[in-house]
C-alpha cells in the first residue's frame, strides 16, 4: 500500500526523532526512557513500511529491526550499544529511508529538476519533518522530567529553544521563495524560464491566495506556538509547554502533508 505523502513525512519525522534522541545523554537520563522510545520508533517504522510501495517496504523493516535492537540493548540497561543501534536506525533512516521514498515516488521528487530546485525541495521535506520530530522528542522529554527520568530542566530548555529555531528556518524556507519570486519577477513571471525559479515556485505564486491557510499555519501559528512552548518551558510551567509542544507537533504534521499533497 502506498500512501503519500503521509508514508514520507512521517519518514522524516521518525528519523529526525531517533537522531535527536541519540544526542541525549545516558550518563543522566535513566535506560527506560530510551527503551520506551526506541521501541516507539520501531513501531512507527512499521508503519511507515506498511504505507509504502511494496518494492521498498523491506529497506524500512530493516530499520525497524534496528530499532527493535537498540530497544533489547536499553532494555538490558546496555546504554553504549543501545545508542549504537539507535545511531545505525537513524543514519539509514534519514538517508536510505527517505530517499528510497522519493525515488519511487516521482511526483514527490519529479526527474530532470535544476540543481537549485532539487535543493530547495530536499531542505524543505527535511526542515518539516525535523520540526516534527524535535517537537516530539521535547514533549517526551518534559514527559520524563515529570517522572524522573533522570531528564535535566536545562535540557529541555535548550531542544525547545532549537525547535524554535526550526520552526523560524522552516516558515522562511517557505514564505522567503514566494516573496522573491514577487518582487523579482512580478508581472513577467509566466516568460521566466523554470530553471531560475525555485521548485514549483511557479504554482505557489499562481495559487497564492489558495495557500494563505498554508502560510499563516507556517508564518504565524507554528512559531507562535513554538514561543508559547519556549517561554513555558523557560517559566517552569510545564503542563503548557506540553500542550504547546503537541500543538506544533499535530499542526507540523497536517502542514507537511497538505504541502506535499499539492505540491508533489
Amino acid at each position: 500500500m502506498d500512501v503519500f505523502p503521509l508514508n514520507l513525512v512521517l519518514a522524516v519525522a521518525v528519523a529526525s526523532a531517533t537522531i535527536f534522541l541519540g544526542f541525549l545523554p545516558t550518563r543522566n537520563i535513566r535506560s527506560p526512557f530510551f527503551a520506551q522510545e526506541a521501541i516507539k520508533a520501531a513501531l512507527a517504522w512499521v508503519f511507515v513500511a506498511m504505507v509504502s510501495p511494496a518494492a521498498i517496504m523491506h529497506y524500512h523493516f530493516i530499520i525497524a529491526i534496528l530499532c527493535f535492537g537498540a530497544w533489547w540493548q536499553f532494555r538490558r540497561d546496555k546504554a553504549l550499544s543501545g545508542k549504537m543501534w539507535l545511531s545505525i536506525a537513524s543514519g539509514l533512516g534519514i538517508s536510505i529511508g527517505v530517499m528510497l521514498i522519493l525515488a519511487v515516488t516521482p511526483r514527490a521528487y519529479p526527474p530532470g529538476l535544476p540543481e537549485q530546485s532539487r535543493a530547495f525541495l530536499l531542505a524543505s521535506i527535511y526542515l518539516g519533518g525535523a520540526v516534527i520530530g524535535l517537537a516530539y522528542v521535547s514533549y517526551v522529554l518534559i514527559q520524563g522530567s515529570a517522572t524522573r527520568s533522570g531528564i535535566a530542566n536545562e535540557l529541555v530548555q535548550r531542544y525547545v529553544g532549537l525547535l524554535l529555531v526550526l520552526v523560524l528556518v522552516r516558515a522562511a524556507s517557505f514564505i522567503g521563495p514566494c516573496l522573491i519570486a514577487l518582487v523579482t519577477y512580478k508581472g513577467g513571471l509566466e516568460n521566466v524560464s523554470e530553471e531560475y525559479l525555485f521548485f514549483n515556485q511557479r504554482f505557489l505564486i499562481n495559487h497564492f491566495v489558495e495557500f494563505k491557510g498554508v502560510v499563516a499555519l507556517l508564518g504565524l501559528v507554528l512559531p507562535y506556538l513554538a514561543f508559547m512552548a519556549w517561554r513555558s518551558t523557560n517559566s517552569g510551567n510545564q503542563h503548557r509547554a506540553s500542550l504547546a509542544l503537541a500543538g506544533v507537533g499535530l499542526v507540523g504534521l497536517m502542514t507537511e502533508i497538505f504541502i506535499r499533497f499539492h505540491m508533489g
